[in-house]
């Protein structure tokens, strides 16, 4: 280690090094020049009083590893909020409204319908008296069951209550979400149980047959290639065949009607080609002469059929044809979800189990809906 001579004057509250030392005590005229007064007494004390000091002329070694920067968390900024992985839109209820009926444990759920017969014939007076009757019919479907759990575990909790997370709520809303897409996809395709009936708004076996649409001019009967006043044709053809199918019972003009078709395909109806009334769309005609005629976008309906897409004309309810409410179609679900309970464990964490019946969709005024197919 290298050091340098210092000088110490306690008197004077003075240290420098030796070489400045000795030029100020014997040439203090020349530091005068400098603004520094160097009087003849410290010049004379310098031998006297001078005390050598020995110090270290350069900094210490480090001894620690150089640092690498700054940590990344403490550059790191969160956003607010929380964007959620989202499934593709489900619709079944607007398709096929829900009607609570049943209990969870029942093993079926039946629609009853009625049909008056009566034939009069010309009267005689002995001639035998024809008498009216009924026929009373059952449609069954079988009811489903499924279940799901969430189990809570300290540790995994803690870790992701941590980041600002409900761990609790996040496998709560998970578990709701998990129901409902599975009644979603059996409101649409049903479950196949054997010999059971559980059907869907796509299979239910009372449901009229696909009719498929006119080809366009270009060859092709799907939308896609259409005009504007080809796809009003085809609307125009399936109004027409739903009120002669539902013998005057719906009137497109009065009566609340759905037009369900597959997703994206309401830009078809919003296009204009310019070849109908002055650029009018099949939305507009629509909106002008059937104004109680709402579009619902399906995404089961695209390519629904074979590979074909779809669209269903179906009425809401139909008046006076019944004492259960008149709707065409319904979704039967005795219990959405429902609790079985909770265990604990040796760790301190909770299983919890939860349960659903459903029982798929009945077609209950077939009459009242028409299919087309290859759009």
């Amino acid at each position: 280690m290298s050091t340098q001579l210092k000088y110490k004057f306690p008197d004077k509250g003075i240290a420098m090094d030796a070489a400045d030392a000795k030029a100020l005590a014997l040439r203090p005229a020349s530091v005068e020049k400098l603004g520094i007064s160097v009087s003849d007494s410290f010049a004379r004390s310098f031998n006297k009083n001078a005390i050598s000091v020995a110090l270290d002329a350069g900094i210490t070694q480090p001894v620690t590893t150089p640092s690498n920067g700054t940590p990344v968390q403490f550059l790191q900024e969160f956003l607010p909020g929380v964007v959620n992985i989202l499934t593709v839109v489900r619709k079944a209820d607007q398709v096929a409204p829900v009607v609570t009926a049943g209990e969870w444990h029942l093993e079926e759920v039946i629609l009853k319908t009625m049909e008056h017969t009566s034939n009069p014939e010309l009267y005689s007076d002995h001639g035998g008296l024809p008498l009216v009757s009924f026929n009373e019919t059952y449609e069954t479907r079988q009811v489903v069951r499924f279940e799901l759990g969430i189990q809570h575990a300290q540790l995994a909790d803690a870790r992701a209550a941590a980041t600002g997370t409900s761990p609790q709520n996040e496998k709560r809303q998970a578990l709701a979400e998990g129901f409902e897409i599975l009644r979603n996809d059996i409101a649409f395709n049903g479950f196949n149980v054997g010999t059971g009936k559980t059907y869907g708004i796509l299979n239910d076996p009372t449901l009229p047959s696909y009719v498929t649409v006119a080809t366009g001019t270009g060859g092709d009967t799907t939308w896609a290639t259409k005009t504007a006043v080809e796809i009003i044709n085809d609307l125009s053809t399936a109004i027409h065949a739903l009120e002669i199918q539902a013998g005057g019972h719906v009137d497109p003009t009065m009566n609340s009607i759905d037009l369900e078709i597959p997703l994206a395909f309401n830009s078809y109806l919003t296009r204009s080609d310019g070849s109908f009334n002055n650029g009018m769309t099949a939305m507009e005609w629509l909106n002008k002469n059937y104004p109680s005629i709402t579009v619902t976008t399906v995404p089961q309906f695209n390519e629904a059929n074979s590979g074909e897409n779809v669209f269903y004309l179906k009425a809401v309810s139909v008046d006076n044809s019944g004492t259960d409410g008149g709707e065409s179609m319904i979704q039967v679900v005795p219990a959405k979800m429902r609790a079985l309970g909770s265990v604990p464990n040796a760790k301190g964490g909770v299983t919890e189990g939860y349960t659903s019946a459903l029982a798929g969709v009945f077609t209950k005024r077939p009459y009242s809906v028409v299919r087309y197919s290859d759009i």
